[in-house]
């Protein structure tokens, strides 16, 4: 088969298919003249190498830009078990830390100065980096960008916020569903610790240090090591001498040996789920281990595939979410990879209340794939959406460039794709029928349901035994020192401060509290108009009202929403556990639980100090004023998700007042590590 794109392949079958049709009825569309499809002939791109690199360049002088493109084998797939996310944050700090001779600010202007930009990255198995420049801009900016990949500076202050930025992501990981899913039964298909499976973790991001920066960017980023693609508006001839010249500072070295490790699976079947108390929706995966593109059936996968799954046309899409209505969204894959096995996957989100429906009805269409043969129309309307796709393939020189880079790459034959096309147009009834039967274990699918086990209900039960998931984000094991002191005497004082809070025959269950937060922001400070009604000792409902609006914050049964403006939104779950934690070391919650707490006096020389210190999973201090028994400063850590590490708090309490036998600190100042984060004044409570 030719290079020219397949334009005429789609009106090819569509004449066939008119041609052996019994049908008599003239189309709708007959009598209409259509244009001739504009051809496009695939250009060459012309290759050479030198200094272990190998370049391709394809001229396309349609704008004035040069597009300058780098390919490296490596990536997080090398990350030591100890160390995950250090391929990630090299091409992170790579290009906003600058190199030793154009570092961070003395780049990002050079680069804005001329429009330009460039950017570096690292996946699973392979590196990229990308200029863009205008033309005129080309010989100045080429050795720029080859120093920044050659001798990053990899600063530390860039290392820190690159690792703060991660800290955020892993501390929201859990917010989107379909992204919890997705996450979970990978490392069901791979393993949690495979490296095609394994996360970023608090931990492994404190073990990474710019040395290892360092290390892994001089493996990987060898002459020998890297592909360079140019396209844009350059002279072939010229451009040769100019690329030679600037990665000429690159060490030839050694390639990355790509040995990706083995994966061990067991085809078997299990119900996992993993409970999201915040959803009202269920996601659903449900699949096993794929195959290699390599495979002789891979185009005849791919075809059964886009039957089952294909868009809006496949038969998930028809039938689960559109005649049946039981699915917002429904998708599917055969992936084969070409390094390591790819996934067989179907994917969807329903209701909470119809889960077991949805899961059966999505695996009624996998079976009806094995159990009756397509019809020879639904093939060839199959084949003619993949040939019709054909049109955005080589839309783009770029498009073409990166094909042949990446076929390169990855030892596929340059035509590989066109081989592809020959082997669709080859697929046929019988070929569908056998491999879905030899590929496809429905019998022996993991199934994956991320969803609320309060609304999903009896469900999980009908459906069998389960597996519980834990999407709990590991923290970094706090380094706790041990506590002695006297535990007789932290009985008698735990229980003294309990009296003077909650006096005899006080029995509250609700606490009403009106007045005023000061909040300390990037802005300067801000006020906060607050009411609040704790149910004791794990719900708040609590109203916000300032000049730019009010919202009500809302905590109960381990969930939080926030409501503003008519809407209503989720918290993110290690908000709502922040919340919890404060709750549960409020004085008036301590002095309720007083007879559950492990107490100790803590020695001092000051016999007016009185120090309690509370264990297990209070782990705080409360300094007591002895006249009259109040605290007055409670101290403990709290995990901050952002900053993935403890943070020292402190609340300060004074001005203690009275009402219906119980007492409440009217100033409240709270610090973290030392600064005031906010300070509140009540001006009256209440309990019920």
């Amino acid at each position: 088969m030719t290079k020219q794109t397949f334009l005429f392949i789609p009106l090819l079958l569509l004449l066939a298919g008119c041609g052996s049709s019994e049908q008599t009825m003239q189309p709708p569309h007959e009598g209409i003249e259509f244009p001739e499809p504009k051809a496009f002939t695939v250009p060459d791109v012309e290759r050479f190498s030198y200094n272990g690199i190998e370049f391709f360049l394809l001229q396309d002088d349609e704008l004035p830009l040069v597009n300058v493109r780098v390919l490296v084998n490596g990536g997080s797939w090398m990350d030591p078990e100890d160390k995950v996310g250090l391929a990630s944050l090299t091409g992170t700090v790579m290009r906003s830390g600058g190199s030793h001779q154009y570092p961070m600010e003395e780049l990002n202007e050079l680069l804005e100065n001329r429009a330009a930009s460039m950017e570096t990255g690292f996946d699973l198995t392979t590196g990229s980096a990308g200029m863009n420049v205008l033309r005129e801009d080309f010989d100045e900016l080429l050795p720029v960008f080859a120093d920044l990949l050659n001798d990053p500076l990899l600063p530390e202050e860039r290392l820190d916020l690159a690792k703060t930025q991660q800290r955020t992501a892993i501390s929201r990981r859990n917010e989107e569903a379909s992204n919890v899913a997705s996450r979970e039964f990978r490392k069901l298909i791979y393993g949690p610790e495979s490296v095609y499976a394994r996360t970023t973790e608090y931990a492994t991001l404190a073990n990474i240090t710019r040395d290892d920066l360092a290390a892994f960017h001089r493996e990987v980023y060898q002459g020998s090591n890297m592909l360079v693609g140019v396209i844009g508006d350059f002279d072939s001839d010229e451009i040769r001498g100019k690329l030679e010249a600037a990665f000429d500072v690159f060490e030839a070295g050694e390639p990355v040996e790509m040995e990706l490790p083995e994966v061990d699976y067991e085809f078997e079947e299990g119900l996992y789920f993993a409970h999201k108390g915040d959803m009202n929706q269920s996601q659903i995966r449900m699949g096993h281990i794929g195959g290699y593109r390599d495979n002789p059936d891979y185009a005849a996968l791919q075809v059964m595939n886009q039957i089952l799954s294909g868009g809006f046309s496949g038969r998930l899409m028809q039938e689960v979410r559109t005649d049946q209505g039981l699915a917002y969204g429904v998708y599917g894959n055969y992936s084969s990879n070409v390094r390591y096995p790819g996934v067989f996957f179907t994917g969807l989100s329903t209701a909470a209340e119809t889960t077991r429906e949805a899961l059966e009805s999505t695996m009624h269409e996998i079976r009806r794939l094995q159990d009756e043969r397509v019809t020879r129309q639904e093939l060839e309307e199959t084949k003619e959406r993949i040939f019709n796709r054909i049109v955005f393939r080589y839309d783009s020189f770029s498009r073409i460039l990166s094909e042949q880079m990446s076929n390169y790459n990855l030892g596929l034959p340059e035509d590989a794709f066109d081989q592809y096309i020959e082997e669709v147009q080859a697929v046929t009834v019988d070929d569908i029928y056998r491999v879905a039967n030899e590929y496809m274990q429905p019998d022996n699918m993991k199934l994956l349901i991320v969803g609320n086990r309060d609304l999903i209900g009896d469900q999980l039960d009908e459906l069998g035994g389960y597996e519980e998931v834990d999407i709990s984000i590991p923290r970094p094991a706090a380094e706790r020192a041990a506590v002695e002191g006297d535990p007789e005497a932290g009985r008698m004082w735990i229980e003294r401060m309990a009296g003077a809070i909650l006096e005899d025959g006080a029995e509250p269950d609700v606490l009403h509290l009106q007045g005023t937060q000061h909040m300390q922001t990037p802005q300067g400070e801000m006020a906060l108009e607050v009411r609040s009604q704790t149910t004791l000792p794990d719900a708040i409902t609590m109203e916000l009202s300032s000049p730019m609006g009010s919202q009500v914050l809302e905590v109960a049964n381990g969930q939080g929403v926030v409501r503003m403006g008519g809407q209503e939104q989720q918290l993110p779950p290690h908000m709502t556990e922040s919340i919890l934690s404060e709750l549960k070391r409020d004085p008036l919650n301590i002095a309720l639980n007083v007879q559950e707490l492990e107490a100790v006096l803590l020695d001092s020389d000051d016999e007016e100090d009185i120090t309690l210190y509370i264990g297990g999973d209070y782990d705080m201090t409360i300094r007591i004023d002895s006249a009259n028994n109040l605290p007055y400063e409670m101290a403990y850590t709290d995990f901050d998700q952002n900053e993935g590490r403890e943070v020292d708090m402190r609340l300060k309490l004074d001005d203690w007042n009275e009402m219906d036998g119980v007492r409440v600190a009217y100033e409240q100042r709270r610090y973290a590590d030392g600064e005031l984060v906010s300070r509140t004044v009540y001006s009256e409570h209440g309990i019920n």
